[in-house]
This record gives C-alpha cells, sequence and structure tokens, in this order.
C-alpha cells in the first residue's frame, strides 16, 4: 500500500511539472489581440468573411496541397510604372498645382499602367516546307552603295596608312569607327539562318512595337547604322517608334546633328537626353516611359544590325502570350572590320542559351538534349 501511495505521489509530480510548463510556454507566447504581425492582416479583413478552416499541418482540409483563400492575381491586372515611383514625389506636388481637389483615386491611377486583356486570337506560327514565308522580303534586299565597303557584311580591311587613326578610334570609341565611317549605314548583309527559318508563315496581326535603343558618347555611323538597319528590315506597320536615350553624352556629333538628322523621318525616330549619367538599365525604364505608341518594348544595343526577317519571330510568341519575353540569336559583328559571322559556343545547330558562369562571365551553353527532345521542329524558338 505505501509503494502504491508512493507511485501516485511521483506520477502527480509529473503531471504537475509538466501543466506548469505549459502554462510558462502559454504565458510567453505572443498574443493576437497584442503586437502580432498578423493583427493587422486580421484587422482589414470583412468581419464577415469566411476563414477556411485548416488541419494541423496547415493545408486545407481533404488535400495535402495548398488551396488559396482567393484566386491568385491576372496578368491583365494593374501593374507598377517604375519610372513613376521615382518621381512620386514631384509628380504628387505638380499634380496638386495644376488640378487643385482633383479625385486622389484618379490621381492614384496616373501612376500605373494598365493592361487591358488581350481579346484577338492569335494563330501559331506554321512551317510549309518549300514555301517561302509571308514575312520574307519577296526581292533581294538592296545594296547600301554597289560594291562598296562591307556590303554582304564582307570585311572591310584597311591598310597600313591608317594605323593610327585606327588606334584612336578604337581607343575612344571601342571600335574601328574609320572603317565604320567608310561603310554605308544601308549596307546590305548576310544571311546567317537555317535554310528552315525561311518556310515559317506568321500571323499577320502581330503586335506593334516600340524600339528603344539607350547610348552614351556612341560613334556616330554604328548608331546611325543601327537605326537604319531596324527602318529598313522592320515592316512599316508594326515599327511605332524608335526611342533613343541619350545617357548624358558630351560629343558634339550626338547633340544638334542628331536633332536635325533624325527629322527625315517625321517623328518616327525621337531622341530623349537624361540630365545626368544614369546606367543602361536605368536609362532603359526611362524609355520605357517615353515610349508611348507600340504595344511590345524592344531594346537594342547602340551598335547592332537587325537581320532579315528579324521582326516577326520575336514579336509571334508575345502576340500569343504577353508574358513571354523573347531573346534573339546574336551573331558577330566584327570591331575591327565589320564583318557578320555566328557567335560561338553553341550546339552543333549554332543554337545555345545565354548564362553567368561563377566569375559572372557570360557564356553560351548548348542546349541540352533533353530539351532538343521536346521540339518538333529544327528551327522552332527554345524555352
Amino acid at each position: 500500500m505505501r509503494l502504491k501511495i508512493g507511485f501516485i505521489l511521483r506520477s502527480l509530480l509529473v503531471v504537475g511539472s509538466f501543466l506548469g510548463l505549459v502554462v510558462l510556454w502559454s504565458s510567453l507566447s505572443p498574443r493576437l489581440d497584442g503586437l502580432s504581425p498578423m493583427n493587422g492582416m486580421r484587422e482589414g479583413r470583412d468581419a464577415n468573411a469566411p476563414i477556411l478552416n485548416r488541419g494541423s499541418n496547415g493545408l486545407a482540409p481533404g488535400g495535402d496541397r495548398f488551396k488559396p483563400v482567393v484566386p491568385w492575381p491576372h496578368v491583365e491586372g494593374v501593374e507598377v510604372d517604375l519610372e513613376s515611383i521615382r518621381r512620386k514625389n514631384k509628380a504628387k506636388n505638380d499634380q496638386e498645382h495644376q488640378a487643385g481637389g482633383v479625385n486622389q483615386q484618379n490621381a492614384l491611377q496616373r501612376q500605373y499602367l494598365t493592361f487591358k486583356p488581350q481579346t484577338l486570337t492569335y494563330h501559331d506560327p506554321v512551317l510549309r516546307p518549300g514555301i517561302i514565308g509571308n514575312f520574307e522580303p519577296k526581292e533581294p534586299e538592296p545594296h547600301g552603295v554597289l560594291g562598296g565597303p562591307g556590303e554582304e557584311a564582307k570585311p572591310y580591311v584597311l591598310g597600313p596608312d591608317y594605323k593610327e587613326s585606327i588606334h584612336a578610334s578604337i581607343k575612344e570609341f571601342g571600335f574601328n569607327m574609320v572603317a565604320s565611317d567608310l561603310i554605308s549605314l544601308d549596307r546590305s548583309i548576310n544571311d546567317l539562318r537555317q535554310e528552315e527559318c525561311k518556310y515559317w508563315h506568321y500571323d499577320e496581326n502581330l503586335l506593334t512595337s516600340s524600339v528603344v535603343i539607350v547610348f552614351h558618347n556612341e560613334g556616330w555611323s554604328t548608331l546611325m547604322r543601327t537605326v537604319h538597319s531596324v527602318i529598313k528590315r522592320t515592316p512599316r506597320k508594326y515599327l511605332a517608334e524608335i526611342v533613343l536615350i541619350d545617357d548624358f553624352s558630351n560629343k558634339a556629333h550626338l547633340k544638334d546633328r542628331l536633332d536635325e538628322y533624325i527629322k527625315q523621318w517625321n517623328g518616327l525616330v525621337k531622341v530623349f537626353r537624361n540630365e545626368r549619367r544614369e546606367g543602361l538599365i536605368q536609362a532603359r525604364s526611362i524609355g520605357a516611359h517615353k515610349a508611348k505608341l507600340g504595344q511590345v518594348l524592344i531594346y537594342l544595343d547602340a551598335h547592332c544590325e537587325v537581320a532579315v526577317n528579324w521582326y516577326a519571330p520575336l514579336i509571334a510568341p508575345i502576340s500569343k502570350d504577353r508574358t513571354v519575353c523573347t531573346v534573339p540569336i546574336i551573331d558577330i559583328i566584327d570591331a575591327n572590320n565589320f564583318k557578320i559571322i555566328p557567335q560561338g559556343g553553341g550546339d552543333e545547330d549554332g543554337y545555345a542559351r545565354g548564362a553567368w558562369d561563377w566569375s559572372l562571365l557570360w557564356k553560351r551553353v548548348p542546349l541540352t538534349q533533353r530539351e532538343k527532345t521536346m521540339r518538333k521542329t529544327k528551327t522552332e524558338p527554345y524555352r
């Protein structure tokens, strides 16, 4: 009997200790009516809104996968205009000064860019072997200067008399501007595409585009050849505008001379100048703010040349799904003689993905066999 009493006392001591620990733990836990970070979220809810009951694992009852209380947001919603954030205070003061008691909701809405749901149905590109694609040029591309330097993207090599001038131009601009200035701004180029590329047919109702080009102290001929190539090789009904962003250049040829030169295109080409050096990415964001007419933004370097039938393959996937971002295969313009050659580092067809290595150097990684097995044709876009 004494054994039983001792056992009961020890059991009561263990249970009491456990209950004491529970009470202590409860007193140290954050209270829902106190400073809990979830408290503000709960207060913001409708008092009558049902709260989804969840099991002990935090998941919806009856399933082992997370089920949101409300649907995920759709892409057709209101999206933030990043440029307006940077100028929010100034814009707010200007609006109050000009409009006085403007409705606050309308003023806030002007800081956002609203995308309307896509209503047109775009057909997928169709490959028709043996039938030239509907966006392919009907005639051979005209030469800038027949038989002139650099035509058909052939190398243009200058003699030793130009050696000092070439070194000076490379030091200042990064390219052989002596050779570039002697090559036509409308020169013809070689076609480096796979033969199959010529037989793709695209929907005629492609989206229009604003082409944004950022430059800082760029050489004249390389910059203008970029602009000329876009105008020359883009169907006019899809080219809404070309927006040049001058990122605080101090070269004389990029000021009044540029302003006068672009007048020949009657407003198709526009130039905006930053009041301070912003850097490439911020300047491109400013370009997105300045571009008003196109449905798609295309960013190009200030020293490139678009290829034959470049537009349709790049825009067709975006016309089908506006959440898609496309990147072209980029060939190489030799900085010394301006010949155009395929870029290396791809697979046997020249296809590759871009990636950074651990030194943050840009690399071209060949397509994996897994990716190749997913492809139905040799020249369709890949992920």
